[in-house]
């Protein structure tokens, strides 16, 4: 296969021909342009310019794991390779995260799992190739090369980002899943007195907690079965620049007094070390959970939450700035287009309008998704209504649009009552909907239904 315009967005490297289908079926399902090779020296040869991510099996004939992750690093350093590998195979999952693999997956896998580890891989792919882009622009702020922010909110957000870049607090971004605050965090990096130095990202739930501690803070010789020799954590990798912590809420209990001390002492050892090395980082954490609940429930520490919200930033979702849905479709596309080879495919105004009204749950990579996916199949060089899958289109039946007769004489109560119940029922119960539908806030909406009584 040539390594052109055409080559595939996700490689699957995999002897097992079972796994290997089902592997290319879930990925055609998800709309996710994927080829495989039974062999690693195969596989390898399907990477292209367009490849955004690897699955990669250790054992292999020919090339294994090892050698096409030494591979992918000398010859594709931006595109990450995630190993499928046997559950009591950890020291060698240990090897391949040290080779440079982003992640580690046992089988037998989830598929839901896999994929959620998969889409962090293409994130990751393309902050990798936007920080590149940075690198080489000239003369182009940070902020137009990467966050797009033409709303109140985002322009507001984009404002405390530029203030508190020059500091070494710790920042938390909190916000809905896909709203981009790994590429915030990269921005405030970018702005930084540390950004000509590292950024590094550990994502906390994508390890077994095992790895994970060895992945922050390295290990040495012995520590564990399979630990062969030194191996430096990602806080160390980081010296002089910024620690990104993706999904902090998920990090486990017992490695959380551990991250307390390097936030506290700017200190910590190796797993099975005693030397007490400096943390010279600028820690960033990511969340979407709700600490308070965690708290609550015993499951994340106080004090580790505070010293990592001394700066809270949280990024508003996709729905609360629509007038940022076109500038985000355009730069989305014009992605893809530079990723394809191919001319940037446009918005039909009648697409746009359904976009700018659909709700978004998954924000900016739902939008990265769905646009990679119509943009593959559309025709004359457009997305239209009829490209976009389903839940895009308004779900409005006869019986369901509110009547106005017969109001005449009517309590304006009364009307407000039954324009409060029509309108949550058309969209099926609603509340930011509803809302947005009925131009008042979604508090509002709250104290009316409790007024009225409606359930």
């Amino acid at each position: 296969m040539s390594r052109g315009s055409s080559s595939p967005e996700l490689v699957v490297a995999e002897d097992n021909s079972t796994a290997r289908d089902l592997l290319l079926l879930l990925a055609k399902q998800r709309g996710i342009r994927a080829v495989a090779a039974a062999d690693g020296e195969a596989a390898m040869e399907l990477v292209g310019p367009s490849t955004k991510a690897v699955l990669l099996d250790l054992h292999m004939p020919k090339w294994d794991g090892f050698r096409c992750l030494e591979y992918l690093k000398e010859n594709h350093p931006d595109v990450p390779a995630i190993v499928l590998s046997a559950a009591d195979q950890a020291a060698e999952a240990v090897r391949a995260l040290k080779l440079g693999a982003v992640d580690y997956l046992t089988k037998p896998f989830d598929p839901e799992e896999l994929f959620a580890v998969l889409y962090k891989a293409f994130d990751l792919h393309r902050m990798r190739e936007e920080n590149e882009t940075l690198r080489d622009a000239v003369g182009e702020s940070v902020e137009t090369a990467g966050m797009v922010a033409e709303s109140p909110a985002m322009a507001a957000l984009m404002e405390k980002a530029r203030k508190i870049a020059s500091l070494d607090a710790s920042v938390l971004l909190t916000g809905e899943s896909g709203v981009g605050k790994g590429l915030l965090a990269r921005t405030i990096h970018s702005l930084s007195p540390r950004a000509n130095r590292p950024f590094v990202t550990v994502s906390c739930p994508a390890l077994p907690r095992e790895l994970l501690e060895s992945e922050l803070f390295g290990h040495e010789k012995g520590a564990f079965t399979g630990a062969v020799k030194r191996r430096i954590g990602k806080i160390e990798s980081a010296a002089g620049g910024t620690l990104f912590l993706d999904e902090i809420g998920e990090l486990p209990m017992d490695l959380q007094p551990k991250l307390l001390n390097v936030l506290q002492d700017m200190q910590f050892q190796r797993v099975g070390g005693e030397t007490t090395l400096k943390a010279d980082v600028r820690v960033i954490a990511a969340t979407n959970i709700d600490f308070a609940a965690k708290i609550a429930e015993g499951s994340f520490r106080e004090d580790l939450y505070y010293r990592l919200s001394v700066i809270p930033l949280e990024v508003p979702p996709l729905r609360e700035r629509p007038e940022e849905i076109p500038t985000l479709a355009r730069k989305i596309l014009a992605d893809i287009a530079r990723r394809r080879g191919n001319k940037a495919v446009t918005l039909t105004p009648e697409a746009k309008t359904l976009f700018q009204n659909y709700r978004w749950p998954g924000n900016v990579r739902e939008m990265e998704n769905v646009l990679e996916r119509c943009s593959a199949f559309c025709d004359d060089g457009s997305i239209s209504k009829n490209d976009l899958p389903n839940e895009f289109l308004p779900k409005i039946t006869p019986g369901s649009i509110p009547s106005i007769s017969g109001l005449a004489g009517l309590p304006l109560e009364e009307i407000e009552k039954m324009a409060m119940e029509q309108t949550l029922r058309l969209c099926g119960g609603n509340k930011a909907e509803t809302a947005r539908r009925l131009a008042i806030s979604e508090k509002s909406v709250y104290n009316k239904l409790k007024y009225y009584g409606i359930s």
